[in-house]
């Protein structure tokens, strides 16, 4: 099914979803941290709960979103609480609450467990960097764990963000996205607001800079929503000192959302 992009113009947006009544936004956390990068991309919101740091400090995922966005498949059995994921040429299989997977064929034990929450099977990450040769680094400057091999950029999220791109030439690793926030507001739509460190060491001016979030919607919904077609954002963020903080504030629809990404870059001159 082909997928339409909703447009953000602040006209267009109150005529056509001050009507929208639908309390699924709610859902969304009032405030979270960000852990996890995809090539260029931030993942802020994966149905139903966002990445998160567990009781043994790993980083876990939805087990849906490393289909959704990640390009595996996957299978869930409710009654033996066991997920298969089929991901980058290997096969994993889990369950909940063990130390013990399989992957290949061959028992591997983690030091975490997969954990049920919000209904959702969540894995630890880990086991993919450490058994799959999957390419990452953990980003010291921006505290967030970054998935640097490009075949997992496979997700509708991540080619739709693409696919509206106008402006391909820009520098990434300019910001600390430490965390977000969500408010719902009384006309059917929800605020996002990212927050960001300038951590080039050097101010940067006034329309240089890029924060940039999409948010993907459910089957129901059949699409997704950022901001102007025509990239940069509009108005043009401002100035950002050197270590300056600034918070980028969007509104969206309160329809059934699946993911929440954003990229934070800076324009490129040339």
């Amino acid at each position: 099914m082909k997928r339409f992009l909703i447009v953000l113009l602040a006209a267009l947006f109150v005529l056509s979803f001050h009507q929208v009544s639908s309390a699924s936004a709610a859902a969304l956390p009032e405030k979270s941290n960000v852990y996890l990068k995809a090539g260029k991309f931030y993942i802020l919101y994966t149905k139903p709960a966002p990445p998160f740091v567990d009781a043994h400090n790993r980083i876990v995922v939805p087990l849906r979103a490393f289909e959704d966005l990640f390009g595996g498949n996957v299978a869930y059995s409710a009654s033996t609480k066991t997920a298969r994921l089929t991901w980058l040429d290997h096969e994993f299989a889990f369950v909940i609450g063990s130390k013990t997977a399989r992957m290949d064929g061959q028992t591997v034990v983690m030091d975490t467990t997969p954990v049920l929450k919000n209904g959702a099977m969540f894995l630890p990450i880990r086991i993919f960097l450490d058994r799959a040769a999957l390419k990452n680094h953990w980003d010291s400057k921006e505290n967030v764990l970054v998935l640097d091999d490009e075949r997992i950029l496979a997700g509708e999220s991540f080619q739709d963000f693409d696919g509206n791109d106008l402006y391909r030439q820009n520098e990434d690793g300019a910001f600390r996205i430490s965390d977000y926030t969500v408010k719902n507001k009384s006309n059917g739509t929800f605020e996002l607001t990212v927050h960001a460190t300038n951590i080039t060491g050097e101010d940067i001016p006034a329309g240089k800079a890029d924060i940039h979030p999409l948010v993907d919607f459910g089957p129901g919904y059949g699409g997704f929503a950022t901001d102007s077609y025509s990239r940069p954002i509009d108005p043009a963020l401002p100035a950002i000192k050197a270590n300056g903080t600034i918070a980028v504030s969007r509104s969206f629809p309160q329809e059934d959302i699946d993911y929440i990404i954003t990229v934070a870059r800076l324009f490129s001159d040339s």
